[in-house]
């Protein structure tokens, strides 16, 4: 029976030594949560913060990509309408200038082409006959 004494201490004393773990780990466990229990309204209040730096950061980058998307979209916009209107390198307000100047110049020659052909005087049909019946009589 010796050996199964000795069997039974070994058996109890690893049950021992289980049950002497899980209360150490009970008690270190409550001392964290009383611990915690005393840090945390600071700890939140400093996760609250982090959180706040972090959206802060967050939104910049947000605005800044899409400044810089709008900003690009916006330049080729312009660079396909500048193209479908076959505009040069040349800036959009030096050729506004030079198609105001085309458009000036064409106004003062139509101009000048209506004060030099003065229109014909209107003819009826009558006034035809009159003239046709006029010349078969001459000859």
């Amino acid at each position: 029976m010796a050996k199964q004494d000795k069997n039974s201490d070994i058996a109890r004393s690893i049950w021992l030594a289980g049950l002497g773990a899980y209360g150490r780990a009970f008690d270190e466990a409550v001392n964290r949560v009383k611990k915690g229990s005393k840090d945390s309204p600071k700890l939140f209040k400093d996760l609250v913060k982090r959180g706040q730096a972090l959206e802060e950061d967050a939104r910049e980058t947000v605005q800044q990509s899409d400044i810089v998307r709008t900003t690009s979209s916006l330049e080729e916009r312009i660079k396909r309408v500048r193209a479908n209107l076959s505009f040069g390198p040349i800036g959009l307000r030096d050729d506004i200038e030079r198609l105001e100047q085309k458009i000036d110049a064409l106004s003062h020659k139509i101009d000048r082409l209506g004060k030099t052909n003065k229109p014909a005087p209107k003819t009826t049909a009558r006034s035809k006959a009159k003239a046709s019946s006029a010349t078969a009589d001459n000859k």
